[in-house]
Parts: structure tokens; sequence; C-alpha cells
């Protein structure tokens, strides 16, 4: 499984908790009283919560009020049992951050890495290119030095010296 696959299944496990943790509307009146037998009788509907402390059903406030008030001990459930609302709250928003966080180092990453991998690319492209060059300007300056060792050549000839004698001064004999 690629990356991409990976990240398309976490934001879509994401979305189904936010989801259904998310508090329904109140257009929806249900009676949460009657819900007073448990704590899984009661969060298994959307709109209430169970206070234990009391251990009574309650209508959740919704997005008006997040924390019921009306349970003392502050510990109450919404959507399942295990885990206190209180808890829930804090929690719930440290994963997705610490999820974001790390998604966004990974994209970071690729990224970099993707732009490094472009970087060698060029660069190597570019070696090449000067290596090509360099053995170009090595093989005109040979060339040139040739033609040059052979007009020198032709030059001693014509004036009588020996090829490959070099230069040398001349002095005045009286």
């Amino acid at each position: 499984m690629n990356f991409e696959q990976r990240l398309f299944i976490s934001l879509l496990a994401v979305a189904y908790v936010v989801y259904f943790t998310l508090p329904v509307s109140a257009a929806e009146e249900v009676n949460c009283t009657s819900f007073t037998k448990s704590c899984s009788d009661c969060t298994g509907n959307t709109a209430c919560y169970w206070c234990s402390s009391t251990e009574k059903c309650g209508s959740y406030p919704g997005w008006t009020k997040i924390v019921p008030r009306d349970c003392p001990s502050k510990k109450w459930y919404y959507g399942q049992c295990r885990i206190a609302g209180n808890v829930l709250i804090i929690l719930i928003p440290s994963v997705v951050g610490v999820f974001l966080l790390f998604l966004g180092c990974c994209i970071y990453c690729c990224c970099c890495r993707r732009c490094n991998k472009c970087k060698k690319k060029r660069m190597d492209k570019e070696d090449t290119k000067l290596k090509r060059k360099r053995e170009e300007m090595q093989a005109i300056h040979a060339q040139k030095r040739s033609d040059r060792d052979v007009k020198r050549d032709e030059i001693r000839q014509k004036y009588g010296l020996r090829p490959g004698s070099g230069y040398q001064r001349i002095e005045d004999n009286p």
C-alpha cells in the first residue's frame, strides 16, 4: 500500500470518528430521561449523554455548550462509555493535531526528497555537460597546439634551424 492510499484511509478514519462523535442538532427532540437503565442505553442515542455521578441520562447541549453543566462530577460520557467526555474534549483535538503535524512532516519530507532528487539529477546533468565541454576544449587546445608546432617547424625549416632546437640567443662574435 503506497503513501497516498494510507493517507486516504487515515483521512476516512478521522472523518468517521469525527462524524460519529459529534453531537446531533437540537432539531431532533429526544426524551433522554427515558434512557435511565445504563450508560450504553443512554449513549446509544446521539442526542443524549450519561452522567456517572447522578447515574442519569440527560440531553446533550449540542454546539451551544460542549460541556454539560448539570453533571456535578464532570464525569460524563457521550457516544460511548469508556472514556469520559472531558477527556475526549482534550484527547480528540490532541490526536487530530498530532496527526496533522505528522501528516505535514510526511508531506514536507516527501517534497524535500523529491526536490533533492531533482537537484541531484540537475547537478549530474550539469556535471556531464561541463565534462563534455571540458573535453571539447582540451581537444581544441590540443589541435591548436599541434598546428602551432607544425607552423613552428615550418618556420625553422625555412630558416635552416634544427627542428626542436628551440630558440637561442644570438650573440655577436667579432
